[in-house]
């Protein structure tokens, strides 16, 4: 019998699993131990996370948690991941709806990007392969995305903004030589930062945040679960260590909506940054934006990075990509291997029969079974397009063909996670693009991406396994991995934000430079222009200085600058000092407590320094993290089963064996369990498909269309559609208990932080704060407040400021 899927359930279902972790875990700790570090040739992870009681009950929840779940419809289950979390006091979360402008430039660029794919991409015949130009656009429910942010920064932004508004920076004109017509978006560079920082706001170094900083996060949950209230916890700590705020959108779930649906989100979510509407916040600079995804959500990252280079558009400053799922064919060694150590189906999902899932069969893709036999797939296996879709290279990003040209990248995954190969692969392909170019097969049946191998330089990639390390590690905020994991995030969050404002200042200063020099010749004038003169000139002149930043920002002079940059270390923020299982991060060999395969040799300890060792004579930095952080080089490449040269021909095809195998036989299996509940609503969608072939689909505005059998646009009865789709377009506005405790554990770290217990208190300290700031100056120089553009007065805070919107 199946009980209902809430916080009751939920919590019923789980808490044996607690229990029961609890004294296994007392009485099988060296057993489990020895085997959670099995070597990579053993089937294992090749090493393991320290035996913490909190992250093995962490790991066993989710994993019970989704077993609970496949029982239950997909619906219900993106109802419940969907359900309201409280916002922490000390952090300031404000839901903004993106502009229909911004929605429909982001689907014109996409159109015209999608239709170069496949035999016919050359004639702008690539949206065939995904069923047409309309359906995809059709959304039961505006797209919004949220702001989050400590409240504390916010004020100190806020005050400081108000203080220097009738103070602007000069305008610069960007190059939009490549960008296919599309330059409106990023023509000039805002006059002034909309959260131009303060001398108050800090980031996890100690460091000043002197410009405005942005992460457009991405979240992950298989492309068909989660929400932004399920993440705001990652969310916010990724922003408070940066010193920035972060943007979250809301995209479009699968199966209601599937590829490139939620592609189309991100994109419009990044034009609103870059291009918002008169009244929503300044232009943001590209180059003050860092990119950041887990899991479906860091594949729709690279996917969106390529998107940006090959249309044209100008190129945040990096991304980070936590566990990224790049590969939904499953063709990587380590789906098929050791589970031991995820949280991950090894089986895929499965859930009971419902409107939602599973489609009607079609759409198939042909398997060349263990056996030599073909065998024809109908049976729809990801949630996030149909089964011919599977390879296509912005699905499976490890069959693009090339990914070269992208900002420097940093990322990081689990030792004992299934998708392991696939991150490792993807790091090597993106630094070393034509060592690992799409196989034979995939450019058959992409033959566009071809020309993509040797187009582009290869990325700045730092590669970063946490060993024994589960899918998302971050999840389990409070474990000792994952704060090793945001501490990484985090210092290269900080180095592409510093790295990519000296560039630009660098290459603003040799435009300015460039333009006195012609201008003295011209003029035949002997005097040299100043920078305030400059920035007058700039400011009338649309046409005076030009920086490209289709192409990435950071260069071998802006890294190393950021990476001589002065940073007050005392001021660093340890998540560690607070936490009685937590040591000191200052390991050295022969410590006593820390465990031998934790001892040399290594490269140091995870910290948070805003330093990268990303530019030097290699594109690509690989390290193996142990469970107390200490940094070790991984393996030479020939090491790497990943990398294996036999697999080149084998990476991004579904093949018959392995992971196949398992998800027919859980497949075969739920079919049987559900059958009354499988031929109830196959009968339903069988007529309803026939309807709206005959009559038309959901909107009857999709002729030409053939929209794919799972999606919401594709249903003819309008009721049908509103049951299908209401989990993902109609929040039910419920609270959920059992998210907002985990939350409430993994925020713990913030809260630390907070700055006050309430509103009230925060907003105080913050003007203290500001006062103090203003008076050490003054005692410095009389004048320096001044001609620093700041008032004599703090800053004063209007009630409403504090208050979540």
């Amino acid at each position: 019998m199946t009980h209902g899927f809430g916080t009751p359930s939920v919590a019923l279902a789980t808490t044996p699993t607690v229990i029961s972790t609890f004294f296994s875990h007392l009485f099988a700790r060296n057993k489990r131990k020895s085997q959670s570090k099995k070597s990579l040739k053993e089937g294992g992870p090749g090493g393991g996370p320290e035996n913490q009681l909190s992250y093995e009950e962490g790991l066993k929840v989710i994993r019970r948690f989704l077993e609970f779940a496949s029982h239950h419809g997909v619906e219900e289950v993106q109802g419940f991941t969907a359900m309201w979390v409280p916002t922490p006091h000390w952090v300031r979360r404000e839901t903004v709806t993106i502009p229909d402008a911004n929605i429909r430039a982001a689907e014109d660029i996409l159109a015209k990007h999608l239709s170069t794919y496949g035999p016919e991409g050359e004639q702008g015949g690539g949206l065939k392969l995904i069923g047409g130009d309309k359906w995809w656009r059709v959304r039961g429910r505006t797209l919004e995305g949220e702001w989050i942010e400590m409240q504390k920064d916010y004020l100190k932004r806020k005050a400081t903004a108000t203080s220097r508004s009738s103070s602007t920076q000069p305008a610069t004109q960007l190059s939009s030589a490549q960008n296919g017509g599309y330059g409106d978006y990023w023509k000039y560079l805002p006059k002034r930062a909309g959260t131009t920082g303060s001398d108050s706001v800090k980031d996890n170094t100690g460091a000043d945040v002197l410009q405005d900083r942005v992460i457009l996060y991405i979240h992950g949950g298989a492309f068909f679960f989660s929400s932004l209230e399920t993440h705001r916890y990652q969310v916010q700590r990724h922003a408070r260590k940066a010193g920035a705020r972060a943007f979250s959108p809301a995209y479009r779930l699968a199966p209601q909506y599937p590829f490139p649906c939620g592609l189309l989100d991100s994109l419009a979510s990044y034009l609103y940054l870059i291009d918002p509407p008169v009244g929503a916040h300044d232009p943001i600079l590209p180059t003050n934006i860092i990119f950041m995804g887990d899991s479906a959500g860091g594949g729709m990252v690279i996917s969106l990075l390529v998107l940006i280079r090959e249309m044209g558009l100008p190129m945040p400053a990096g991304a980070s990509l936590i566990s990224p799922w790049v590969d939904l064919t499953h063709s990587m060694p380590s789906i098929g291997g050791w589970d031991g150590g995820d949280f991950i189906p090894s089986s895929g999902f499965h859930y009971k029969p419902s409107c939602a899932w599973p489609p009607l069969t079609g759409d198939g893709i042909t398997i060349t079974m263990p056996d030599g036999t073909e065998q024809h797939f109908d049976e729809q296996i990801q949630m996030y397009c149909p089964n011919k879709l599977l390879t296509h290279p912005l699905v499976s990003p490890v069959n693009l063909g090339s990914l070269g040209g992208l900002c420097p990248l940093l990322i990081v995954g689990g030792g004992g996670e299934l998708l392991r190969d696939e991150i490792i692969y993807l790091a090597h392909k993106a630094a070393s693009p034509t060592t690992y170019p799409p196989s034979s097969l995939t450019l058959s049946q992409y033959p566009d991406q071809a020309r993509m191998v040797n187009k582009y330089n290869p990325t700045k990639v730092h590669l970063q396994i946490y060993e024994g390390c589960c899918h998302v590690v971050p999840t389990l905020s409070w474990t000792r991995s994952s704060k090793y994991m945001y501490r990484a995030c985090a210092n290269f969050n900080i180095w592409a934000f510093t790295a990519a404002q000296k560039a630009v200042e660098r290459r603003l200063h040799h435009e300015i430079s460039h333009h006195s020099l012609r201008d003295k010749h011209a003029s035949r004038q002997n005097s040299t222009n100043n920078t305030s003169t400059v920035a007058s000139s700039l400011s009338g002149s649309r046409a005076t200085s030009t920086i490209d930043l289709n192409q990435p920002i950071i260069g071998t002079t802006a890294a190393s600058a950021a990476n001589r940059e002065e940073l007050d270390l005392g001021d660093l923020e340890s998540e560690a000092s607070s936490d009685s299982d937590e040591s000191t991060s200052t390991y050295q060999d022969g410590d006593e407590g820390v465990p031998v395969e934790d001892q040399g040799p290594s490269k140091g300890v995870v910290t948070v320094s805003g330093k990268e060792p990303l530019f030097g004579p290699n594109n690509i930095v690989s390290e193996r993290i142990s469970t107390h952080g200490r940094v070790r080089p991984f393996e030479p490449i020939e090491s790497i089963p990943a990398l294996d040269p036999k697999l080149r021909e084998h990476i991004g095809q579904i093949h018959g064996g392995g992971a196949i195998q398992k998800w027919l036989t859980k497949r075969a299996e739920w079919d049987e369990k559900y059958s009354k509940e499988l031929k109830k609503w196959r009968e339903i969608k069988f007529n309803d498909r026939q309807q709206a072939e005959k009559y038309g689909y959901l909107t009857r505005e999709l002729q030409g269309d053939a929209p794919p059998l799972c999606s919401l646009a594709g249903i003819y009865d309008e009721d049908l559609a509103r049951q299908v789709g209401r989990s993902v377009d109609e929040p039910t506005g419920k609270q959920s208990g059992v998210v907002g405790m985990w939350m409430k554990m993994g925020a713990k770290a913030d809260k630390e932080h907070a700055g006050g217990d309430n509103l009230g208190e925060i907003k105080q300290n913050v003007e203290s704060e500001i006062k103090q700031e203003q008076i050490r100056r003054a005692s410095v120089s009389a004048g320096a407040a001044q001609r620093q553009g700041l008032v004599d007065e703090p800053g004063v805070i209007p009630e409403h400021e504090v208050v979540n919107r």
